[in-house]
């Protein structure tokens, strides 16, 4: 199914290779850009930019990164993907990683109906590992499945219509929240530092 989606255009996954794919997904690579979490007392704020870029290192290229025990880093797949307002997607680990610890995700596994459409992007990948023993990453290795869902009908707001949205990046994006919330009552506007 995904390799049809692919050839209809509905679905852009850059580079495909059909080798990875699998009965109800496409198995994605790492990329080779990483973006470390800071360690700090300063608490982060989701509706101020600049507590949350505070809480992250600049982007770094490399191809092998060594994951502490209970370390956070974003990465992102190497692939690029754009999916029509006619699809979603899920982002999900595998199972021979996870019985390392490594969790690719925190909680944001969903891919959006229209995500990366016009722009193909990488998707960013929430690392986490929870094993004593560290874990070492290497770029182009297999790390995370995709599985891509058909919806009855077209999304009525596309991803790309969300004032947060991550769409044509080709690196790990730390949160943009500040970006499509706002405090309510305190009258904090979006996009505030």
């Amino acid at each position: 199914m995904i390799a049809a989606t692919v050839r209809s255009g509905e679905v852009v996954i850059s580079p495909f290779d059909v080798r990875r794919s699998r009965p109800a997904s496409q198995l994605l690579s790492l990329g080779n850009r990483f973006v470390r979490a800071e360690a700090g007392d300063a608490p982060i704020d989701p509706f101020r930019r600049s507590t949350v870029e505070a809480a992250f290192g600049e982007p770094f290229p490399a191809d092998t990164v060594e994951l502490s025990q209970g370390e956070f880093i974003l990465g992102a797949t190497d692939e690029l993907v754009a999916l029509s307002p006619r699809y979603s997607g899920r982002i999900t680990g595998m199972s021979h990683l996870a019985r390392l610890g490594l969790a690719v995700h925190v909680t944001s596994d969903l891919i959006s109906p229209g995500f990366g459409f016009g722009a193909p992007t990488a998707i960013t990948l929430e690392l986490v590992n929870q094993h004593p023993r560290p874990v070492l990453l290497r770029s182009g290795m297999p790390i995370c499945h995709l599985q891509i869902h058909a919806l009855e009908t077209a999304s009525a707001r596309s991803y790309d219509q969300v004032p947060s949205g991550y769409n044509g990046s080709a690196q790990p994006t730390v949160s943009r929240y500040w970006a499509e919330f706002t405090v309510g009552e305190a009258g904090l506007p979006g996009g505030a530092e």
